[in-house]
């Protein structure tokens, strides 16, 4: 695939509105035990990236016009450029000169939005994050999305005020924009959100109700519980049909890593029937250490 056919294809996936490749990466849930692999790793994966190498001002200027390319094609450039060098990263002259960017005319266009969003979040710097918090509220939802997704790239400390803010996306009409916000506040780690993702428990999509629950455990409370009871429980997750094998073993081991981090006394028979009986030997396993650092010595 060559550079044109590549980045055409993502613009029709746009005009089309069919999903990007990223929102499908991120549509059913996240798994907090996971890193944080950066929203452009996606595409990376799935092989969209063929763009000759430039500098940061070179693509800046395509941004604004002042390039062969469309702007979008050039803010694209750029995140992919700061995604893979790490040598850019934490630079306040570059996260400045984004942020001037997504003031421009050009940046009016949802695409010009996101892939500048998602530079500075590569970017990582500090001064960002108000400038991020901003399109929180975008009308367009793979703009709050990926709003969403630099905030979590920025990470903490810089980004832990931002709680609140996020919190509010638990509202969001798009729903993964909510089921990621729910996973980006377990590890924002502001106690401030526990309300709010205690309300998202109630949400009627799976993958923010999971996410809330693996968020306020990591944020120290067991009352998600429930849901973690229900993500460790291998026939309820086989009739789940947007469920592959791989997504039942990763919900498996996030419910299992967040009962180990709040040591709920009631899971420890569940517990023990996965780390016996589990079909999937990373499951098992995940189930043995959780038993193990919730102080259960005498379990076999």
């Amino acid at each position: 695939m060559n550079e044109t056919s590549a980045l055409d294809d993502i613009g029709r996936q746009e005009d089309s509105g069919e999903p990007s490749p990223l929102r499908v990466a991120l549509g059913f849930f996240i798994l907090p035990m996971l890193l944080v692999f950066g929203a452009i790793g996606v595409f990376l994966l799935f092989g969209l990236i063929a763009h000759e190498d430039k500098s940061v001002d070179e693509y800046l200027a395509e941004v604004t016009g002042g390039g062969i390319n469309e702007p979008w094609q050039g803010a694209f450039g750029l995140a992919n450029k700061l995604a893979q060098d790490e040598s850019l990263h934490r630079d306040p002259g570059i996260a400045r000169r984004i942020a001037a960017a997504l003031g421009h005319p050009s940046a009016q266009a949802p695409r010009v939005r996101t892939f500048l969003l998602l530079a500075l979040g590569s970017v990582g710097h500090e001064s960002s994050v108000p400038v991020v918090v901003e399109y929180l509220d975008d009308p367009n939802a793979d703009v709050r999305l990926n709003a969403i997704v630099a905030i979590s790239n920025i990470g903490v400390p810089a980004a832990r005020a931002t709680a609140p803010q996020v919190a509010e996306r638990l509202k969001d009409d798009d729903e993964t924009v909510r089921g990621y916000s729910a996973y980006v506040l377990g590890t924002l780690g502001n106690t401030e959100a526990i309300k709010s993702l205690e309300v998202a428990l109630n949400d009627p999509v799976g993958q923010v109700r999971w996410n809330a629950a693996v968020a306020l455990a990591r944020l120290g409370t067991d009352t998600g519980r429930a849901e973690l009871h229900r993500m460790i429980d291998r026939d309820y997750l086989m009739t789940i049909d947007e469920l592959n094998l791989q997504q039942q073993q990763d919900a498996m081991i996030a419910a299992i890593q967040a009962f180990a981090m709040i040591g709920v006394d009631s899971a420890l028979g569940a517990l023990t029937d996965v780390r016996d009986n589990d079909p999937d030997l990373r499951v098992r396993e995940a189930a043995r250490a959780a038993l193990i650092s919730m102080h259960r010595p005498s379990l076999p």
